[in-house]
């Protein structure tokens, strides 16, 4: 990986997160579940792009395949490393299994997608990032966002959604987006704040 590499994908992950805190609260504030499982479905789904699928396939299909088995698990241990990086000692063994489910979100994967893609995807257009490199921005951008809320959800249960919304990501072809939303609408990089805050 290249530094120009890395810092294209810290940018994104700043953005990813910034985005997803904007659109999905709700008038109770945000929903840590929600939060991380719609992020980390949005990694699965940008790594899925990169795939080169054909689009014709009905969206929400279950797509199956070798490239989402090679390049998924990836994402997970962008994660973890992550995770590591800021202070928490997990691993794949330690994650709270019963977790990895997408019943604890609020949204369902076709809601999450419909709130974030037409942004990250133009984020990424204007950015000039590939689809696989933002996945793994979204990835970084999910443990930040699993760290952040770990006063209200453990560490070891953050990690198992985000790895359920990896795989449903990968494996799920996506919805439209609203193409009539000007890549120009959105920042190449995304407004300078402290990556790691507590809210």
């Amino acid at each position: 990986m290249t530094d120009e590499q890395y810092k294209k994908m810290t940018s994104a992950a700043e953005f990813f997160n910034e985005t997803a805190r904007k659109f999905l609260v709700t008038e109770h504030g945000l929903h840590a579940e929600t939060l991380i499982s719609s992020v980390a479905r949005m990694a699965g789904s940008l790594m899925y792009r990169s795939f080169g699928f054909d689009e014709k396939i009905e969206p929400g299909t279950a797509v199956l395949s070798d490239k989402a088995n090679i390049e998924g698990p990836k994402l997970m241990n962008g994660m973890y490393a992550t995770l590591r990086q800021l202070g928490h000692q997990i691993e794949e063994e330690n994650t709270n299994r019963e977790y990895a489910s997408g019943k604890f979100s609020q949204l369902n994967f076709k809601e999450s997608h419909d709130r974030l893609a037409a942004f990250y995807l133009a984020y990424c257009k204007a950015a000039a990032i590939s689809f696989q490199d933002a996945a793994f921005g979204a990835s970084i951008a999910t443990a930040i966002l699993v760290h952040d809320c770990r006063k209200v959800l453990a560490v070891e249960k953050g990690a198992a959604l985000a790895i359920y919304g990896f795989v449903e990501g990968t494996k799920t072809a996506p919805y439209p987006t609203d193409a009539s939303m000007p890549p120009s609408s959105v920042p190449s990089s995304p407004p300078k704040k402290p990556w790691y805050k507590i809210w």
